[in-house]
């Protein structure tokens, strides 16, 4: 395979690694293997001692390390047409990255690598075997490069995103006071793998457990006037969504309107700056700014984040990054309030940068734009 036949997501991370003046790029975590080589190799998600490891060195040198019993599979589904099988009982994978590095003529470089990631006993054989090689950290560079996404990745972030407003909304007008949340659950559950993903998460909580930020799914029983805030992760062709709507068991209270209200501005607000050009920092300071007015104090150090292969991705919507909006770039948008041991209010949208603003992947079908009333 030469380089000009690469697919596109291997030409960017080749065109990046040069730019910043590596020799070679190594993967070995989930997202980014899977986002190279186009396939999740099923026991890298499970399965923490088997390495699945995604070399690319030089202008043409590519690679992909897999345990043998997933050989088959890797050779019928990843973009690497060099697949190098080891036994896991009887083989170390670190020697045969070590082995692709030497043959690809780096062994000497600089080796852009994820050493936020990989293992400590790997990384001290690597560096036995290859005692002239300068390691640095790579997660800047794949962030960056996953970032902005192909018209491909962004078709399928709208299946995934779409299925679980969808599922979300379907199931709202299901729930009842007295239902627990498990109840609820399994609903979810039942549409979401009808619907096409079964790698999915979810979170119900309801009442005081809707205050827990990463709440649990329980027993608790859906009460009259309790908030009720599902989360649905999902997953279609191993891309991710990040949906989340609140919804209040009967009327809401005045106060929980006008919280709500005040998130609604603040987001509202902050949509209007959705477009290139416009700093990331940007937009999460006027977030915190209108929400302070309401004398509301947001509970998350960021307004958004990233999404793609992973649920969490680069950009993150806060004052820490110094990211400018471009398009195809794909985020989420959560303003979150949690008032301890008593309610939470969240709700999460995906959206996309196009060439001159923004569109909304979800938020069409379900509109949290008020707090949705069920039961």
């Amino acid at each position: 395979m030469t380089s000009e036949s690469e697919h596109p997501a291997l030409r960017r991370l080749r065109a990046a690694m040069h730019d910043a003046g590596h020799a070679a790029l190594v993967a070995l975590s989930q997202d980014n293997v899977t986002y190279a080589a186009g396939f999740l190799v099923p026991s890298h998600l499970t399965n923490r001692f088997r390495r699945t490891i995604v070399v690319l060195a030089g202008d043409s040198f590519a690679c992909q390390i897999v345990v043998n019993v997933e050989e088959i599979q890797a050779r019928a589904r990843s973009r690497f047409t060099d697949i190098r099988p080891y036994n896991q009982f009887t083989e170390d994978p670190a020697n045969l990255l070590a082995d692709a590095l030497i043959e690809a003529g780096v062994d000497t470089g600089r080796i852009a690598i994820e050493l936020d990631f990989m293992p400590a006993v790997d990384y001290i054989q690597l560096r036995k075997r290859l005692p002239s090689a300068e390691f640095v950290g790579c997660a800047d560079l794949f962030f960056r490069t996953r970032m902005i996404k192909s018209d491909e990745e962004i078709a399928t972030l709208r299946r995934v995103g779409t299925l679980s407003e969808r599922v979300i909304g379907e199931v709202l007008g299901e729930v009842k006071i007295g239902m627990t949340e498990i109840d609820v659950a399994r609903q979810l559950v039942d549409r979401l793998i009808a619907g096409g993903s079964s790698n999915f998460k979810y979170r119900v909580g309801s009442g005081a457990n809707s205050s827990i930020t990463n709440c649990g799914t329980t027993a608790k029983k859906i009460e009259a006037g309790d908030l009720i805030r599902i989360e649905v992760l999902g997953d279609v062709d191993n891309y991710r969504s990040n949906v989340t709507r609140t919804a209040v068991a009967g009327t809401a209270t005045e106060r929980q309107q006008r919280i709500w209200a005040a998130l609604m501005g603040a987001r509202d607000t902050c949509k209007m700056m959705l477009k290139p050009g416009t700093a990331v920092a940007d937009v999460y300071r006027t977030y915190v700014r209108i929400c302070r007015e309401h004398d509301i104090e947001p509970t998350l150090k960021f307004l958004g984040h990233g999404i793609g292969q992973t649920i969490h991705e680069e950009p993150y919507l806060t004052d820490t990054r110094d990211i400018v909006f471009a398009p195809n770039i794909t985020f989420t948008m959560e303003p979150l309030y949690m008032i301890p041991g008593e309610m939470g209010f969240h709700v999460e949208d995906m959206y996309v940068i196009t060439a001159d603003g923004f569109d909304a992947i979800t938020g069409n079908l379900c509109s949290n734009d008020e707090l949705i009333p069920v039961g």
